[in-house]
This record gives C-alpha cells, sequence and structure tokens, in this order.
C-alpha cells in the first residue's frame, strides 16, 4: 500500500510517495513518486482541479473523411453542379462557368454538405434533424471545419434542393471510376438485383410519384414503396451504379428500363465486354428481357425457373454428377446445351441441398395450415353449421389447395354422404412428398452464353449473386447506412437521400476493403466502423499559468484505449 512520506533534506521539507516492499527479507521503503514542496504540491494539485478533458469519437470518421477527401467528393459534386449550370435558391441566375466558385451556404459548399451526409449514414444513420446532435459527439466538424450546429434539417433540405437529378448518374460515374482505378478493383464478374423499402410517405402526397404500392418484398403491403437497383463488383461488391425507380414496377420491367443505363456505365469505366459477365437472377428473366441482352452482346450468367423446364430437370435427375467447387465442396449437377428463346445456351441443372431443405420446409408449412383450414370445416360439417352444397364447397377446397406450394399434389380430400349431411375426409399423400422432395425441390437451372466457362466456375459466378443480397442487407442496416426511413417527400429528395446512402456505403466498402487488404479481422464494414468509433481523441484544457489562473492552453491527444486500431488506422495511411 502507498503512503505519503515527508523527508528533510538540507533544511527544505519534500513530499514523496513511497511503498513498502521487503528486499533480501527485510522491509524497505520504495519511492514511486517524488511531488517536491507542498507549495509545488498544492499548485499542481490546484492545477489538477482547473483541467477540462472533452472527448469526441474520432476513429471512424477521421478515415471515412480521409477517404472521402482521397476521392475528391465534394470538389466533384460541385463541378458537376456548376457545368450543370444549377441555381442557387437565393440567386436564381443560372452558373454555366465551371471555373467561378461554388456558392457557400453556412459555410458548406453542397458538395461538402452531401459529403458529410454520406459520412454520417455509414457511421450513424439518422435524419438530418438529428444529424447535428450526432456530429457533436464526434471530431466531423472539426475535420471540416465547420460549426456542426449549424446543419440544420435546413441547411440539407436547401442544400440538396439545389442538386438537378440529371447530374447524379455523371457525379457517381467520375466517382467509381476513381474508385475502381485508386483501389485496383477486377470488373470481370458483375453482380445485378434489385429491391424495394418501404416508405411512410402518405398515400395523399401527390408531389410524390416514386413511392408506390406494389409487391412488397418486406411484407408492408400497407405502405408505397420505393424501388433501388444496383450493379456490384464481384470481388469486393462495390456499388459501380445505382437507380431509384417507382415502387410499383416489377423486376423484370426494372431491368429491361435500366439495360441501356448499365451500358453506359460499363463504357464510362471503359469495361472491356468480351472479358466483362453480369450475373443477375431469375426474377429479372423473360424473353423479351434476354433477347435485349442478346442484342447488346453482353455476356451473363442467370437463371431460369425449374418449373419452365421440367424435361430438362426430368433428364438431369438421371445424369447429375458431383461438381468440385473447391474449399472440399462438391455439388450433384447435369450439363447440356439447348436452344432457348431462339439461342444456343450452356444449361446447368444443379440440387442445392440447402435450398431443398427450405423448400421442403416451406411446403409442410403450407401443408400444416392447409389442414387446420381442413380441420375447421370438417367440425363445420359435422354439426351440420354448413350452408353450401356439396358443388360449392368442393370448388372453394380446389381453390385453398391451389393457393399454396403443391398442395393438390400432396392433399387428398373426399366429401362422403348427401346434402346437408356431408363428412369430410383427408389424408397427406408421403409416397407423393418424397417423389417432389427427391425429383423436383432444390433444382436450379443456371443459363449462360459462356460455353467456354467450367461448370464449377459457373455455378460459383451465380452463387456469388448473394453478395449483391448482402449490400441490400447492408443498406436496410438499422444503424449504419439505413435507407430507410426516408425523411423526404418529392421525388427528387428521395433521389439525393438514395444517392448520399450508396454514396456511405461506397466509402464503407472502400474503408473495409483496405483494412482487409491489411490484414484487418472485421468481417463486415459495420463491425469495422463500429470497432474505429471506439477510438476518441480528447481535447485538454489547462491552465497557462502554473496557478491555476488567467487563459487556457488547449492540446488534443488521442485517448488511452485499444492500441490495435491505432495501429490500423496507421497501416490504413490516416492520420489522427
Amino acid at each position: 500500500m502507498a503512503s505519503l512520506q515527508r523527508v528533510n533534506v538540507r533544511g527544505y521539507s519534500y513530499w514523496r510517495i513511497v511503498e513498502s516492499r521487503r528486499i533480501n527479507g527485510k522491509p524497505r521503503p520504495i519511492v514511486v513518486a517524488y511531488l517536491g514542496k507542498a507549495d509545488d504540491l498544492l499548485t499542481r494539485l490546484r492545477a489538477a482541479d482547473a483541467v477540462r478533458i472533452r472527448s469526441r469519437a474520432h476513429g471512424a470518421v477521421v478515415a471515412l473523411y480521409a477517404l472521402a477527401r482521397q476521392l475528391d467528393i465534394a470538389a466533384t459534386i460541385d463541378h458537376h453542379m456548376s457545368a450543370a449550370g444549377r441555381r442557387d435558391r437565393r440567386n436564381p441566375t443560372p452558373r454555366r462557368d465551371p471555373r467561378r466558385r461554388p456558392v457557400q451556404h453556412d459555410g458548406l459548399t453542397v458538395g461538402q454538405s452531401l459529403t458529410l451526409v454520406a459520412i454520417g449514414r455509414a457511421c450513424q444513420a439518422t435524419s438530418k434533424r438529428a444529424f447535428a446532435e450526432w456530429a457533436q459527439t464526434t471530431t466531423l466538424g472539426e475535420l471540416a471545419g465547420v460549426d456542426v450546429e449549424r446543419l440544420t434539417s435546413q441547411h440539407f433540405w436547401d442544400q440538396m434542393d439545389q442538386v438537378p437529378v440529371e447530374i447524379i448518374p455523371n457525379i457517381e460515374a467520375e466517382l467509381v471510376r476513381r474508385a475502381v482505378e485508386g483501389f485496383e478493383l477486377t470488373l470481370d464478374t458483375l453482380l445485378f438485383d434489385a429491391t424495394n423499402f418501404f416508405t411512410f410517405i402518405a398515400s395523399t402526397n401527390t408531389r410524390a410519384k416514386l413511392p408506390a404500392r406494389g409487391h412488397q418484398k418486406q411484407k408492408r403491403n400497407d405502405l408505397r414503396q420505393v424501388g433501388v437497383a444496383l450493379l456490384c463488383s464481384r470481388h469486393e461488391g462495390v456499388p459501380l451504379w445505382h437507380r431509384t425507380y417507382g415502387g410499383q414496377l416489377a423486376d423484370a420491367k426494372c431491368f429491361a428500363e435500366v439495360l441501356p443505363m448499365i451500358q453506359q456505365r460499363l463504357a464510362q469505366l471503359r469495361c472491356n465486354p468480351e472479358t466483362l459477365t453480369i450475373v443477375y437472377d431469375k426474377g429479372n428473366v423473360s424473353r423479351e428481357n434476354q433477347r435485349l441482352v442478346d442484342k447488346a452482346q453482353l455476356h451473363f450468367v442467370t437463371a431460369l425457373p425449374a418449373s419452365t423446364q421440367r424435361d430438362l430437370v426430368t433428364q438431369a435427375n438421371a445424369q447429375l454428377t458431383p461438381v468440385d467447387l473447391g474449399d472440399g465442396k462438391t455439388v450433384p449437377a447435369y450439363r447440356t446445351r439447348k436452344t432457348i428463346w431462339g439461342a444456343q445456351r450452356t444449361v446447368v441443372v444443379l440440387v442445392s441441398e440447402r435450398l431443398r431443405q427450405g423448400q421442403m420446409r416451406g411446403i409442410l408449412q403450407h401443408v400444416d395450415s392447409a389442414r387446420r383450414w381442413l380441420d375447421r370445416l370438417a367440425n363445420t360439417l359435422r354439426r351440420g353449421k354448413q350452408k353450401r352444397n356439396r358443388a360449392r364447397i368442393e370448388r372453394d377446397i380446389e381453390l385453398r389447395l391451389k393457393g399454396g406450394q403443391h398442395l393438390s399434389q400432396l392433399l387428398r380430400f373426399h366429401l362422403v354422404g348427401e346434402d346437408p349431411n356431408l363428412t369430410l375426409r383427408y389424408e397427406f399423400d408421403q409416397a407423393a412428398f418424397d417423389e417432389l422432395a427427391n425429383n423436383t425441390l432444390g433444382r436450379l437451372l443456371l443459363m449462360t452464353d459462356r460455353h467456354d466457362w467450367p461448370t464449377a466456375h459457373i455455378i460459383r459466378s451465380y452463387r456469388q449473386q448473394a453478395d449483391i443480397e448482402a449490400v441490400f442487407a447492408h443498406l436496410k442496416d438499422p444503424v449504419h447506412l439505413a435507407l430507410r426511413p426516408q425523411h423526404h417527400w418529392t421525388d427528387q429528395k428521395l433521389h439525393l437521400h438514395v444517392f448520399t446512402c450508396v454514396l456511405g456505403y461506397l466509402l464503407a466498402n472502400l474503408l473495409h476493403l483496405s483494412a482487409r487488404r491489411v490484414g484487418s479481422p472485421y468481417a463486415s464494414p459495420e463491425h469495422l466502423i463500429a470497432a474505429l468509433g471506439r477510438v476518441r481523441r480528447a481535447t485538454v484544457a489547462r491552465p497557462a499559468s502554473g496557478k491555476g489562473k488567467g487563459p487556457l492552453r488547449l492540446s488534443t491527444q488521442i485517448e488511452e484505449g485499444e492500441p490495435e486500431l491505432v495501429a490500423l488506422l496507421a497501416k490504413l495511411g490516416v492520420d489522427i
């Protein structure tokens, strides 16, 4: 235990902290710290009382801000706005000279404001109203040189209002090209998919045309939705292109409309069509869409519904052979060539055991639901409470069974007796279920024009479609990058909102890619950003004089914490 001890040296009293320790079996006082004279100790204590410390989250925002500066996001946005002759809300005269300096609002240009929004979406998705409150807990304001208290929702709405929707693709193209070149991204295989995000935009709001009711993938059919299509790189999952579209548009129709835009983006990225392959799922496949892909001379890997090629599935079942996918994984598959929609296609039929088990569970859930419905009907008939005749009851049962997966094949029913004394009996056809499970379920039909590719490569390429589904999962993360809810009520604002969310994901994804390249253990951008957020920078205010009075002297330092995170930022080349 430490104690305070006074010692006399040449007639002066000094204080020190000592601990008693045994040395060679004997207790000896060991000096821990010299405190000096009593007056010196009092001065130090008063100065300690005057010290003020405030710390803010620093690691994530400084890394993302450095990356945004590397991509030159703010200047790119401002340049395209000036080149397009955008109009300032306070000065309606158009500016068409790209050499003129962009107008600032609250000390920030539009490009700088949108950059801060994108960083905010990546770190902590908030509404524009709550942005300042979050930013005050970080060093983002100091990095950007702006008082974050002035960044109100009105500030962001005013800045966003100045951006023409038509320049968003050009801004994105330049930023993506810079990312592809700077990070040496591989663009041999690209992944396309689309999904929708529900909104809370009222049905009475007629200003916004994008939000509409359609097939809601998150089962919120009571709400209007907005669709988002994405094109990503295969290896890194980096978003290369996006499109915001109306919520009523089906996936297949959306694919047909955006295909020319995708071709334009590929040209802007200087992609070689001969070495490029686009992967898209069966929700985007139709005879007309495939004709457009063939006309565009794009190489592709996609899938067909098994129900459209029953003869091929039957043929494949007898000739399945194991295909080695690497990493000790094999899958039963059959490969052939077939003329489909007027062209020779390479078709691979494979059996996915995971898909088969999932389909079996889904079918049995439908069977259980139908059984409960039939039990209720049988009980009603037994009590003599049914007023419908035999023909009407049979029709209702058939309609009910047609509404579920394969129920007509698996549940057999019989109505016994005469009106109105009817009895309902039914049974589950186990043999039909086994036949379905063994010869139909779990079948995937892959179609491609890459006739020279090995079967394993075709299968692996299509399975990477899960990577773009993971991108949508990131955009639906409730904390980071959350694309919903959209607190905007016009189409122009919705386009800008989606753009800033995708831009935030681009920054987060590139940061995670850089971290993985230097050996980072974090599995996702969200985990990495959450970890870097624990690196905090402290501002320490001390009195300039030793007596604790007068002006304060400010200094900054990184809080003691997890040294491996500071080392990671150093490896990433981030000056903290």
